[in-house]
């Protein structure tokens, strides 16, 4: 009598269903689209004013860098990626895309 009880339980909990709708995997491509190359973000500290606006500080070399030193000074960091425009021609109609910049980075640590 037992056993009836445990399986009808144990029937009756619903199995999970798996995800295989279009609104999931498109936004995990959206997501993976938003990425920024580690290669063209720069980052720096936050300085501090009065007035309200923002300037940037130190420059640091990475992100994790960035979160732990504003952590530690108790303020912000900033991601600055750098685009150009260029012209794609390709189709005959002129099209307007950004390209990321890539310069040299002058990180100085002090």
């Amino acid at each position: 009598m037992a056993t009836a009880t445990t399986e009808a339980a144990a029937s009756s909990i619903p199995e999970p269903k798996s995800s295989t709708g279009k609104k999931g995997q498109g936004s995990q491509r959206r997501r993976g689209a938003r990425l920024v190359e580690p290669s063209t973000a720069r980052f720096f500290l936050i300085k501090t004013s009065g007035n309200g606006t923002v300037e940037l500080g130190q420059e640091v070399a990475s992100e994790n860098e960035a979160m732990v030193e504003s952590f530690r000074v108790g303020g912000s960091f900033a991601v600055v990626t750098e685009w150009k425009a260029q012209v794609d021609l390709a189709t005959g109609v002129p099209v307007i895309k950004k390209e990321a910049f890539k310069s040299e980075k002058k990180v100085t640590h002090s």
